[in-house]
């Protein structure tokens, strides 16, 4: 009789001769798929089954697919790998159970090559072991889930064969034997009285790197891999040496940038999954200590690093509040507006997109903080005019604060804005515009920063409050810079109806780069983390072991105008009547700017013709410019003669320097909503403003030239460029000494913005001049172009050469006649730039990976040469790419702050291994086109039907153009533009010195160069 055992019974006896083992040596598993031809965007279905025989005491699944696969155990969801390059590390003991177990993987190929490769160790208590690995004994079907089909995988490769490598080699190893190269407790500065101590250092090829945290009822921290999935950490007391017991939530959802339990539910802002972008509900089951099945509660169109981010609740407890950046448009579902759904760009001239391209042709609201209920019903949006906040935070009072990033690209532009704290309030506008269109802080129609930061990375922010800190502490906000490595306690002084607020380092570490923190209510301690990009991440703790109280403190009383502007701000509600505007307008004269503002936004929520005329007529100054700017933004267009009528009867010289500039935005809102008067009403009011022009003050200057230029005044060239040869910049940042001690980069940028060049009052003339079309003559013209010269030696931000050119180009073609343009054209091209003296590299040089490199300084870097380190530096040529010290190119990130988020281990794996983490805002494309040619690069802009393409770093200007009809596919590409191998050049001491050099940020006091 010809007997053929089964595929089930092959593997029962299987798993009894491996019983029969003391231990199994381990073979690799193979790379398997569903046959030896993967097709693009193919779903394939895996699976194994296995006996198992006795207890259990731990059992591990690694697993790494091209281009991605999900897990289930026993039918159970229990992990999911994304990316091959970083294999998934999953416990799966509590899936398994006596007898016959199922492991079914549900994989997807995206395009080129496919695999799957799993390793399964079992090891039982009585110390023997049990390995099921990818095999041709595996099953596979086509499809997710439900097959019958079943047949026999086919193997692809050996394990260690190209293009996949030995992937795993990073995960094997003991499980929970973390690294510990994230920052000792020694090495990060604290305030005196407080204590920092690291619980746990992530392991990064098992857990990922951490951005985002919750804390649960049970005091237990969830949190939350950039790119993977949940974890739940149950912290020990504190005073303990244990280690946190960490585990994972096998929930079908990840990639979150904020996390909030509440409502016995799990709230997961997803960011980092492809179409599903959104806030999700996870309820919570008390029955298993688990969660049931994610529901989306609000769909977003928008990812990555200005996609949606953090989520809390709301100060009533009965709401939820979440953030999104620049790159996300609203929901789609949004009913309800605090504002008057009224957003405008409102630029007198055209706008100069980012010369970059970043954020191109992204318009108002910009970023916004959302409002809804806890089961996602009503969704209202309560401020916006951000570029990108990642968090926000309540204080005891209820009032909301946020860190708003800064658009590092404009350094040195008289539109860049820094990094800054802002206090948040019902209908709020905080002027972000995309490109050199940022709107001021002084426009009457968006709102100021509570304080300036500087350049940085604002990430997570939380209030002490419920903190076993000092008063002082438990009232402050904290606010984390990613970039630098700092958290800052922002101390909030209330003035009026909002805040002034002082800054102060709490806790900063080299590198920190900081990403969530929250205060558990449980041991009243706060808790930070560190990671992101797929940098090393770490758990730390901070409590106070000082002398002063820590007694829970009581909120501050508001102030009377705090409770003058939260009563108007109920006038923005859904339900608000027309008597709304009776009850605001006795406030829009009001001396508080905050004050003004909740009343101005109430009575535009209201149909402007019942009180367009009171506007026109309105007699107090004050009163009347916000009137007529809320007509200018919602009123109807026929009357702007009337309008500007009654702006002509507010007598400027009695207002004050505010005022003057909230008259000037007035008559601009006048002319962007309701368009330009006829030729004889602007001869007029040219008239009326050349009186004026010029003031001392800087910034009314800078508007009225706008306002000349816009009215054709024939006189504004030649005023504006007599202002020119004098102009100073008044408004100067001072940064923190300590912080610029630290980090010379930082003190270069901020030098480079804010210092005697460039100047920016200069650079602002010079941008409105370009559109200028009356007064030229040709010695003004001359006179104007010789200013390039200066403009090409001064420095800013990645984007700052761009915008002087585009400029300068933009007005070659706006007023310069034909026979003048080439001889203009040679006297603004000039650049009197010096080559730096340049050694190349002596060599011999290695092929370095990251552990040959990191063996090279195992106990760190020290005693290494500033000198040599910056020259490699340019050697290499990485300035081409990278911005270090307020110099260089804008293809890759500015790496001056690396030293501040990058421990060694994770710099050297950005330089050895590029494609492995690419951030959204550098990646590049794979375009296909039509003919079948395939071009690789970064897309620089797209505009007249046309794609721009930079196919070569180190050739930056030679763009490709594509006609977009010409374009059949375009996919984000997973590999880096930036080339591996690049410190291949160099030998052991080179490559030292050169990341001694990028570590210390440029400072050559850097403990690194001390013997």
């Amino acid at each position: 009789m010809n007997y053929k055992a089964t595929p089930k019974m092959k593997s029962r006896l299987l798993a009894l001769l491996l019983f029969t083992l003391p231990i199994l040596a381990a073979a690799d598993p193979a790379w398997i798929w569903a046959s030896n031809t993967p097709h693009d965007a193919e779903k394939a279905q895996f699976r194994k089954t296995f006996v198992v025989t006795g207890a259990i005491k731990t059992a591990t699944l690694v697993m790494a697919c091209d281009n991605g696969a999900k897990l289930f155990v026993n039918g159970q969801a229990a992990g999911e790998n994304r990316d091959w390059q970083t294999p998934t590390h999953a416990p799966v003991k509590q899936f398994l159970r006596n007898g016959e177990n199922e492991l079914r993987i549900d994989a997807h190929n995206d395009n080129g090559a496919a695999g799957l490769l799993v390793e399964l160790t079992i090891v039982m208590e009585n110390g023997k072991k049990m390995l099921i690995e990818s095999a041709a004994d595996w099953q596979t079907a086509a499809g997710e889930g439900g097959a019958t089909d079943w047949k026999p995988a086919t193997v692809i490769a050996k394990y260690g064969a190209a293009p996949w490598g030995a992937v795993l080699a990073a995960v094997k190893r003991a499980p929970g034997k973390a690294p510990a190269n994230a920052p000792a407790n020694e090495e990060i500065v604290k305030l005196p009285g407080f204590k920092v101590e690291r619980i746990y250092s992530v392991p990064k090829a098992e857990q990922g790197s951490w951005v985002s945290m919750t804390v649960d009822p049970k005091g237990r921290l969830i949190v939350c891999d950039q790119r993977g999935g949940l974890f739940r950490v149950t912290v020990p007391p504190i005073g303990s040496k244990a280690e946190p017991a960490v585990e994972p939530l096998h929930a079908d959802i990840g990639g979150a940038h904020g996390l909030l339990f509440a409502f016995n539910s799990l709230y997961v802002m997803v960011n980092e999954r492809a179409g599903k972008q959104g806030l999700w509900r996870l309820k919570y089951r008390a029955s298993d200590d688990q969660f049931d099945a994610p529901e989306l509660l609000c769909k977003l169109d928008g990812g990555g690093e200005h996609g949606p981010h953090g989520v809390v609740l709301g100060p009533d407890g009965k709401s939820i509040y979440f953030v999104a950046g620049n790159h996300t448009k609203p929901p789609a579902s949004q009913t309800v507006m605090r504002s008057a759904n009224a957003w405008g760009e409102d630029h007198l001239l055209p706008r100069m997109w980012d010369a970059n391209g970043h954020a191109r042709g992204i318009l108002a609201p910009g970023g916004y903080t959302i409002k809804t209920d806890p089961d996602g019903k009503k969704i209202e949006l309560f401020c916006a005019g951000f570029r990108n906040h990642y968090d926000i935070a309540f204080d005891a009072n209820g009032e909301l604060f946020t860190y708003d990033s800064d658009m590092e690209w404009d350094m040195g532009s008289p539109w860049y804005m820094p990094t800054r704290i802002n206090h948040c309030v019902s209908g709020g506008d905080y002027g972000w515009r995309s490109g050199a269109g940022r709107w001021p802080a002084y426009y009457a129609d968006s709102l100021p920063a509570a304080v300036d930061i500087g350049p940085g990375s604002p990430t997570g922010t939380v209030f002490g409050t419920g903190a076993k800190f000092p008063a002082k502490y438990q009232r402050a906000f904290f606010a984390s810079d990613w970039t630098y490595g700092t958290m800052y306690a922002i101390h909030l002084v209330p003035d009026g109806a909002s805040f002034k607020a002082v800054k102060e380092e709490f806790v900063s570490g080299k590198p920190l780069p900081l990403t969530d923190l929250l205060i558990n209510p449980a041991d009243g301690a706060m808790y930070f983390l560190i990671g992101g990009r797929g940098g090393q991440s770490a758990l730390y703790r901070v409590t106070y072991a000082g002398k002063e109280p820590t007694a829970r403190v009581a909120a501050l009383p508001p102030t009377p105008e705090a409770k003058l502007r939260r009563g108007l701000e109920t006038l923005h509600l859904e339900g608000a009547g027309p008597d709304a505007v009776a009850k605001a307008w006795p406030y829009l004269g009001h001396k508080d700017r905050f004050v003004r503002w909740a009343a101005r936004v109430a009575v535009e929520r209201q149909p402007s013709a019942p009180w367009a005329e009171r506007a026109l007529q309105e007699k107090n100054p004050q009163a009347a410019i916000e009137a007529l700017i809320a007509l200018a933004r919602v009123g109807d267009k026929t009357l702007q003669p009337r309008l500007i009528e009654s702006l002509g009867r507010i007598d400027y010289a009695k207002l004050d320097d505010f005022q003057k500039l909230a008259l000037l935005r007035a008559y601009e809102l006048c002319f962007t909503r309701m368009g330009k008067p006829d030729a004889d009403a602007c001869a007029k009011l040219a008239a009326k403003f050349d009186a004026l022009y010029p003031q001392k003050d800087n910034f009314a200057n800078r508007e009225l030239c706008q306002l000349l230029i816009f009215l054709d005044s024939p006189k504004v060239v030649p005023k504006t460029l007599n202002l020119m040869a004098a102009a100073k910049d008044d408004h100067v940042q001072i940064a923190s000494d300590t912080l610029l001690a630290r980090n010379a980069g930082y003190a270069k940028a901020v030098e480079s913005v804010h210092g005697s060049q460039p100047n920016q009052q200069q650079i602002a003339f010079i941008y409105a001049l370009r559109n200028a079309k009356t007064g030229w003559t040709p010695e003004s013209r001359k006179t104007y172009f010789s200013w390039f010269q200066r403009a090409h030696k001064w420095k800013g931000g990645n984007s700052f050469k761009g915008f002087i050119e585009n400029i300068r180009k933009e007005a070659l073609a706006g007023f310069v006649p034909e026979n003048e343009r080439a001889a203009l054209d040679e006297i603004s091209s000039k650049n009197e730039t010096i080559a730096a003296n340049i050694v190349p590299p002596k060599g011999p040089g290695r092929d370095y990976t990251v552990a040959s490199a990191l063996a090279l300084a195992p106990a760190g870097l020290k005693g290494r040469n500033f000198e040599d380190g910056k020259n490699m530096f340019n050697a290499l040529n990485c300035a081409v790419c990278h911005r270090f010290n307020g110099d260089g190119g804008g293809i890759g990130p500015d790496i001056t702050g690396a030293g501040n988020r990058y421990n060694l281990h994770d710099l050297l794996e950005n330089i050895v291994e590029p494609s492995k983490v690419i951030s959204d805002q550098y990646e590049s494309h794979e375009i296909e086109k039509k003919d079948g040619t395939l071009v690789t690069g970064r897309i620089v802009v797209e505009e007249n039907g046309k794609v721009f393409v930079m196919t070569n770093p180190f050739a930056p200007n030679d763009l490709v153009a594509i006609d977009s009809s010409e374009i059949k596919n375009k996919t984000v590409s997973k590999t880096s533009i930036m080339p591996p191998g690049l410190i291949n050049l160099l030998n052991p001491d080179e490559l030292l010195d050169l990341l001694a050099y990028l570590q210390s940020g440029g400072n050559p006091q850097d403990k690194v160069f001390k013997k």
